[in-house]
């Protein structure tokens, strides 16, 4: 599976990105959400078939577009059967609730989680299509 990574956290990137790499999936990082819209919606992307299948966004990011928004742009103009959307983040409780009203189909996992929860979310997702 290609999976897009948007992760501020140098530690936290680099984590995932090995676990995940071990476990035979692509893995593309990105530390701000300017960068991870442009390889979906610029050039060649815009029209071809996406470069991921999956992807993990935390909420909170450094720059001017929040893990938030980020995820309702891309679940605006791409569905959930061409890109599915995981949010991972450390926010408030509250935080985490008023996401999921913004995008009730999007599994979140509050950190600290463990790779195994992860691993559970993206199974289920293989498994539903």
């Amino acid at each position: 599976m290609n999976i897009a990574l948007l992760e501020d956290n140098p530690s936290i990137l680099d984590y995932l990105s090995t676990a995940l790499e071990m476990l035979g999936h692509n893995v593309y990082t990105f530390i701000h959400s300017d960068a991870l819209l442009e390889t979906l919606f610029s050039g060649e992307n815009a029209r071809a078939p996406l470069p991921y299948d999956l992807a993990l966004i935390d909420l909170l990011l450094p720059g001017p577009i929040s893990g938030l928004y980020t995820a309702q742009i891309i679940r605006r103009d791409i569905p959930p059967q061409q890109l599915h959307i995981i949010v991972i983040s450390a926010c408030s409780q509250k935080e985490l609730e008023q996401a999921s009203l913004v995008l009730p189909q999007v599994p979140i996992l509050r950190k600290p989680f463990r790779i195994h929860e992860l691993l559970e979310v993206i199974e289920q997702m293989q498994l539903a299509g």
